[in-house]
């Protein structure tokens, strides 16, 4: 199954949707402002992501770099 996901980093913390190519909704989940929370979320989606989109008012170049380091592929950031 081809899953899309949506990050939005905020100040206090993140927020992740993961949705299906009919999108309906696989998760929606806040978690605390730090790469480990995400990555634990993402990792049971991790062979049927195809992208990876961020959102964030300040660089989320460190969420990009953990994601990329524990083998997620296709993540890109909207600043």
């Amino acid at each position: 199954m081809k899953l899309y996901c949506g990050i939005v980093i905020q100040k206090d913390e993140i927020n992740i949707t993961v949705i299906d190519e009919k999108q309906n909704e696989i998760v929606n989940e806040n978690v605390p402002n730090e790469a480990s929370p995400v990555i634990a979320t993402l990792m049971p989606h991790r062979s049927d992501l195809q992208s990876i989109v961020m959102e964030a008012d300040k660089d989320p170049r460190w969420l990009v770099d953990a994601l990329t380091a524990d083998g997620f592929s296709n993540v890109n950031s909207i600043s």
